[in-house]
């Protein structure tokens, strides 16, 4: 099947990928292409900015993760669209290590044999931009770096020179720098969009984009991509009948969520009931899902909803499936406790208090493996995910620990997922299609939940 697409690669973090990559979804939606977008890697916020501009969600490709999974993913969620676009994750060439191409925005591109555009931060360079544009080109031939877009440009003499420094590559554009575009960052990253929706700096993202980048050719090259996926016809998996329901933490602190995921409880027969903690009372739900985000940041809020709280703690001692990772994991905790030293209260599954720290505890991908049967898992599943995470958690030693880590840092000495009844609450961010049987159990878990 033909399906136009490409990547938006940076040679590196901080280079303006994702500005550029909005301004663009923007401007190609403008023209009728209604662009499916996708983001490389396990980030949660750019793809809630990507879904903000265009009114439809992002999807993540993780070719560490979930590599088998890759393809089907990405022609699922082009379904639709006439031109798809991946936002790409750090640097092109940077995934698990400094060995191999996986979990890179490069191997990405192999994979779905997609041209890439490259980023360029042309601050402070001139011909040394070409130089690195080249290193890049030269660094793995499989990659099909088919353009460069210049950031940072000061004007039209140096968009000249930085034009005339490129090597058997293509100028797509020079972006001049512009403060008032960038997109609000904190310590997780982006700002989410639901906070941060200045649909008039949207506005001024997508005039620059259109202004600076050549469009037109940029169609041309995702329309080259050659023909992809499989040589037999794909029947889409049927949604079934719900059969369950599963109460979905979702507010300004808790909005850290995989489409991919909530696609598949669906595709299970789940239906997903939106809550906030920060507002509402307990919805009637078989299951409660809590992600991650920033309760770090509204965690007065979330103590001031006593009700909730106090009903989600007995929901938890009455044995409903209750699954919640990094920053959901803290709320299940008795206390978090901000860099001022204030302690608000949480749900108190838990006996553990969270403490937010001013640096990184863990980043970067993880596997483990289950000790022993829980919601989501059987002893003896393994999994991969992805951590990243500042705040750490002091246990009263009386845990019971689901998962033995191996790879990645966890809760404590190597263990990660508490379980209290049918509580699992984990620093982990996990992607189903990375293991599908945990979606399947979860839903299960939650069927029987509703039976009993």
């Amino acid at each position: 099947m033909h399906i136009p697409r490409l990547v938006i690669a940076g040679e590196r973090s901080g280079v303006g990928k994702s500005t550029i990559t909005v301004g663009m979804l923007m401007a190609l939606k403008a023209r009728g292409l209604d662009p499916q977008p996708f983001k490389a890697g396990p980030d949660f916020l750019d793809p809630m900015h990507h879904s903000a501009v265009l009114g439809r969600p992002s999807y993540n490709l993780d070719t560490w993760m979930f590599r088998d999974r890759v393809l089907p993913s990405f022609i699922h969620g082009s379904k639709g669209s006439k031109i798809s676009v991946i936002e790409g994750v750090m640097g092109l060439y940077d995934g698990l290590d400094g060995i191999s191409d996986e979990g890179s925005t490069s191997h990405l591109a192999k994979v779905l044999k997609a041209p890439v555009v490259l980023i360029i931060d042309a601050s402070s360079s001139a011909r040394s931009a070409g130089a690195v544009a080249l290193g890049f080109k030269e660094y793995d031939p499989q990659v099909n770096i088919a353009g460069v877009i210049f950031n940072n440009v000061a004007g039209p003499s140096h968009l000249s020179m930085l034009r005339d420094s490129l090597r058997g590559m293509e100028c797509l554009g020079g972006v001049p720098s512009e403060a008032a575009v960038e997109l609000g960052s904190r310590h997780l990253g982006l700002i989410p969009a639901g906070e941060d929706m200045d649909m008039a700096r949207y506005a001024r993202i997508q005039a620059l984009v259109e202004s600076n980048v050549n469009l037109d050719r940029i169609v041309e090259l995702a329309s080259a991509a050659p023909d992809i996926g499989p040589r037999k016809r794909v029947t889409a998996a049927r949604r079934k009948r719900p059969r369950t329901r599963i109460g979905l933490a979702w507010d300004e602190a808790f909005n850290f969520y995989y489409q991919g995921n909530l696609d598949h409880l669906c595709m299970l027969g789940a239906e997903i009931v939106r809550f906030s903690p920060i507002r509402d009372r307990l919805p009637e739900v078989d299951g409660l899902y809590f992600g991650g985000g920033y309760p770090e940041l509204f965690s007065r809020e979330l103590e001031s909803n006593t009700e909730l709280r106090e009903s989600i703690r007995r929901a938890s001692a009455d044995g409903m499936p209750i699954y919640a990772e990094c920053g959901g994991m803290m709320y299940t905790c008795g206390e978090v406790r901000d860099m001022n030293g204030r302690s608000m209260r949480m749900t108190g599954i838990f006996d553990a208090e969270v403490e937010m720290t001013d640096r990184l505890q863990a980043i970067g991908y993880i596997e483990m493996e289950a000790r022993k049967d829980n919601v989501m898992s059987l002893k003896g599943w393994s999994t991969r995910g992805h951590e990243f995470h500042c705040s750490r958690v002091s246990c009263t030693g009386n845990e019971d620990f689901v998962y033995k880590m191996k790879r990645g840092k966890g809760i404590m000495e190597g263990m990660d997922g508490m379980l209290s009844h049918n509580t699992l609450a984990s620093y982990a961010h996990l992607h189903f299609a990375a293991c599908p049987d945990l979606a399947r159990r979860f839903v299960m878990s939650c069927v029987y939940s509703r039976r009993r």
